[in-house]
Formats: structure tokens, C-alpha cells, sequence
């Protein structure tokens, strides 16, 4: 089954969406929402913790069908359908029947850019075709919340990365094409959209939403190693 149909009456908060998934999903649930450079903007995740354990101790990830799909598509399959379009050499999913995860289904929605995924499982049975499409749009609802609470214009990306990168004022300012005043504009507002007192605490809260590669950062854990005009506010 695939679907991309949702009409469900919205709920106010994501807390609400995600207590409604749990109740959907009685051998529990994983969702990220907004993958971006492989990381997800928010993850909630209520599998059985030997089955999660298994799952990391194999490193499942790299071949799991259900990812591979997520990716792949939007919109919505049932697991036992997963074999025939993916496949799945490591035995993914009949590891996971081992676990009491006998019957799933995996949910995607949103830009491949900045995805939205979702597995669910049972033991006693499918879920229906009724409940997956509630589960679809309760993902589509906490896709949208998150990309209204999480957006940011690019030129303010931009603006932190070129800093994130180690650039100074002068050298953001020549790499951008813009002002010394635009640049520190830009950074205030950026600061301000992501609720940071600073650039670096700026920056890592913009990694941790999926706008910056990670790999741009040159003091990531530290901090950046700021020179003098590269503190300017």
C-alpha cells in the first residue's frame, strides 16, 4: 500500500501527535522528522530496547529496507511489501519478527532535502489501511510544526556558516558580498530566530536543526576559535 491521502483534524502540539502515534503502534514506533545531512531535527523512538540493541549492535541502518525506502519515497508501505521492492539482505525485518515486531508499516512525507520518516510495528497484526493513513497524517502534522518552528531564511544560514567556517567579519563580508552592518544584521537575526546569546551557541543549535553540515565547523566541541574581529555583535 502506498498513500499520501491525510484529512484528519489537526492536533495542537507535537506532544499530542505523539502520544497518538504511541497509542497506534503497540510494539512501538520511530520517527525522525526533517532528515537532514543524515540527522534528523527531532527523534522520538519507543521500539523494545533489546530489539533497539540488536538493531545497533548490527549495525542494521546500512541495509535496513525500511530506511532505504523512507528515503527513496513518499508515502506509506507495509513491511511485508518492503522485501519485494527494496529487498533486504541482512534480514532486517525477520530479525525484528524475533523481537515481537511481526507486522509494520514505514511512513515518509516531505522534500528528500528534508524528510520526514516513520516505522511503526505490531505483533497481533497489520495495521489497517484506516490507521495507516491516521499515522501518515499525523507525520505530515509534526512535519509541518517543525518546518514552521524551524525555518530560517538562507541568507541568515549563510551568514552563520561562513563564521562557522572560521571566516572572519571581513572575510564573511568579502565571501557574501555584503556590509560589515548587513553581516552583523543577518547574524542577529539569526540569533534571535534560534534563541542564541551568541554566534557559536547560534551555530550549534543550527547544527542540531540540520542547517549546517557539521563537518563546516571547525570547533565544533570547543567553540570556534574566534580571532578579535570575529566576535563583533
Amino acid at each position: 500500500m502506498t498513500s499520501k491521502t491525510h484529512g484528519f483534524m489537526p492536533l495542537q502540539s507535537l506532544t499530542q501527535i505523539e502520544t497518538a502515534l504511541d497509542r497506534l503502534s503497540p510494539r512501538g514506533y520511530m520517527v525522525g522528522y526533517h532528515v537532514r545531512f543524515s540527522r534528523p531535527v527531532r527523534r522520538i523512538c519507543t521500539y523494545p530496547g533489546d530489539w533497539l540493541a540488536a538493531y545497533t549492535r548490527q549495525n542494521m541502518i546500512v541495509a535496513d529496507p525500511s530506511v532505504v525506502w523512507a528515503v527513496l519515497q513518499e508515502g506509506t508501505i507495509r513491511w511485508d511489501d518492503l522485501a519485494e521492492q527494496i529487498g533486504d539482505p541482512i534480514n532486517v525485518i525477520p530479525t525484528a519478527a524475533e523481537y515481537g515486531l511481526h507486522f509494520g508499516v514505514t511512513l515518509s512525507c516531505g522534500p528528500a532535502s528534508s524528510r520526514s520518516m516513520m516505522g511503526a510495528a505490531r505483533s497481533d497484526r497489520n495495521f489497517t489501511d484506516a490507521e495507516i493513513t491516521k499515522m501518515y497524517d499525523l507525520l505530515v502534522q509534526g512535519h509541518d510544526i517543525l518546518a514552521r518552528s524551524t525555518a530560517m531564511r538562507p541568507i541568515l544560514v549563510e551568514a552563520l556558516d561562513a563564521i562557522a567556517c572560521g571566516m572572519t567579519y571581513e572575510q564573511a563580508c568579502a565571501h557574501l558580498g555584503i556590509s560589515r552592518t548587513a553581516l552583523r544584521y543577518r547574524l542577529h537575526t539569526a540569533r534571535n530566530v534560534l534563541g542564541a546569546e551568541e554566534n557559536s551557541e547560534a551555530i550549534l543549535k543550527a547544527i542540531d536543526l540540520g542547517l549546517l553540515n557539521s563537518n563546516t565547523y571547525s570547533g565544533f566541541v570547543k567553540g570556534l576559535p574566534f580571532s578579535p574581529s570575529s566576535t563583533d555583535t
